[in-house]
């Protein structure tokens, strides 16, 4: 039987024909995968154990890494600061008090969307003065070195005792104003430590005196009083 189709079958090339037959097949084989893996069933209790040994073993990284100060070395390696995650933050911190017993008196606790850093004791603020001690500047120093690798807003507030300023020679004309030069102090020396974004700044005064009601001992709570709060907010909380 002779097929006639104009022009000469002698000068036609049908050598690439065989494509289109091997591209409807490669087609029905991803069909029939696609269809196999829509009846499988992930094996939950497998997956969970592996998702737990995975964790685990980040978690004993991070230990590792915090215990040796690679965290901060991490940090540093960025160009450009970032708003960085607060718990992160904080575990770093904590490795920090750990290394350094000049970190023993700092509180590090989140409250809220905020990871909160209190300076308070005997040794950081003097009755109506706004000069810490020589080691709280070290103090600062050590967790602004920490800070000014991240670009997170960051908020200061001095706080006072409730006993009101009476000497006519006072440097300050109320507790207000040395709360606010405490908390400027603080802001000065992280900005020393590199930290290169706007602070905000605010003096507090005793109006979170009250907070302190669970304190029985009375020199502890007005030393407690006598305090400056470090107030690192969440990532998306910048430029707000």
């Amino acid at each position: 039987m002779n097929f006639l189709f104009p022009g000469n079958n002698k000068d036609r090339d049908y050598s690439n024909a065989w494509m289109t037959s091997l591209a409807d097949l490669l087609a029905l084989l991803l069909a029939f995968f696609v269809l196999l893996f829509s009846m499988s069933e992930i094996k939950v209790d497998r997956w969970q154990t592996l998702t737990e040994t995975f964790g685990n073993k980040m978690s004993d990284i991070t230990d590792l890494v915090t215990k040796t100060g690679e965290a901060e070395k991490n940090m540093a390696m960025i160009n450009e600061p970032k708003a960085i995650d607060l718990s992160y933050l904080e575990h770093i911190l904590n490795g920090k008090m750990q290394q350094s017993p000049l970190l023993a008196n700092v509180e590090i606790f989140r409250a809220s969307e905020r990871l909160v850093i209190s300076l308070a004791g005997q040794d950081f603020f003097q009755p109506g003065t706004e000069k810490e001690s020589s080691s709280v500047a070290e103090i600062i120093d050590m967790i602004g070195g920490t800070l000014r690798h991240i670009n997170n807003r960051i908020e200061v507030y001095g706080h006072t005792d409730p006993d009101p300023i009476t000497s006519p020679t006072a440097k300050y004309p109320n507790n207000w104003a040395l709360s606010l030069a405490r908390a400027l102090s603080v802001a000065k020396e992280l900005e020393y430590a590199g930290y290169s974004y706007p602070i905000r700044v605010y003096g507090m005064a005793d109006s979170r005196f009250s907070e302190l009601a669970l304190v029985d001992d009375k020199d502890k709570k007005y030393v407690l009083a006598r305090r400056v709060d470090i107030v690192v907010q969440e990532a998306e909380g910048r430029g707000q």
